[in-house]
């Protein structure tokens, strides 16, 4: 009788971590397999079948499979995280906003960018939102930096007087706080979309 990977795997009472080690393949992608969230290379099944010392015939895909093949059809809003699956441009997409950190608002011209050149190549309707969100968060917080770095300023100017004791301006303390923000966020959505969860969802997607 055919069995899943998972079954095989069980029936020889190994643990995912076990036949990782097992068959040299990542922890990660038996995970993926079992999930329904990958069918898996050629030859990465072939290296299961062979560590689990099954043919290719006595292994099936996962029934949950199918949630993969209709992801694409469904809005983010309205997908069970778990089996939300991102595209690796996102990431690419994502990490490029880190630039602010090479120059300012840098983040607003490389996403853009990077999603431009992806935009044809991101699979599935939830991966477009999803990259959607993260230009919507560069847009505003670019935004939100030049109006706080203004305001910062003219209250300085006429109420405090800080800058005149301070070798930096309070603006610049200001637009530090604002980057480091943007670089935790950066870092947690990248968490996000190996997770699998719903990306950026404190964030309205106006484009």
């Amino acid at each position: 009788m055919k069995k899943t990977l998972k079954q095989h795997r069980l029936q020889l009472h190994l643990s995912q971590q076990e036949l990782a080690a097992l068959s040299g393949i990542s922890l990660r992608t038996i995970q993926r397999i079992e999930r329904g969230n990958s069918t898996g290379s050629p030859y990465v099944i072939r290296t299961l079948c062979k560590s689990l010392d099954i043919d290719l015939e006595d292994l099936v895909s996962d029934p949950d499979h199918h949630m993969e093949e209709t992801a694409t059809a469904i809005p983010v809003g309205s997908m069970n995280p778990v089996k939300d699956t991102y595209d690796r441009r996102l990431k690419y997409i994502n990490f490029s906003a880190l630039s602010v950190l090479c120059f300012p608002f840098l983040n607003l011209v490389l996403p853009a960018v990077c999603y431009f050149v992806f935009k044809k190549s991101l699979s599935g309707v939830h991966n477009t939102e999803a990259a959607m969100k993260i230009l919507s968060l560069q847009i505003l917080w670019s935004v939100f930096v030049v109006i706080l770095m203004i305001a910062i300023s003219v209250v300085d100017h006429y109420l405090f007087g800080i800058d005149e004791v301070m070798e930096i301006p309070l603006f610049i303390w200001g637009y530090l706080a604002l980057v480091i923000l943007l670089v935790l966020i950066t870092l947690k959505t990248a968490g996000d979309i190996n997770y699998k969860k719903r990306l950026l969802t404190f964030i309205p997607n106006i484009l």
